[in-house]
């Protein structure tokens, strides 16, 4: 799981890492022990992301347009 040599994108440690993907295709890898906030991070954005993806939305009428 944690196979990537580099810096962590939330401690800033070198160390083993493993990449989080967000909804806007950016990605960024987390060490072991910023393993958690990493998931709860990219968790509740992606959360975010999406609820203002359907808020955006045009809405359709239920009602049939008039022939």
């Amino acid at each position: 799981m944690f196979m990537i040599e580099g810096v962590c994108d939330w401690c800033k440690q070198p160390s083993l890492l493993t990449p989080h993907q967000y909804l806007d295709g950016k990605v960024y890898c987390s060490c072991k022990d910023c393993y958690e906030f990493a998931c709860m991070d990219v968790r509740l954005y992606n959360q975010e992301e999406e609820a203002a993806q359907f808020r955006t939305r045009p809405k359709f009428s239920a009602q049939p347009t008039p022939a």
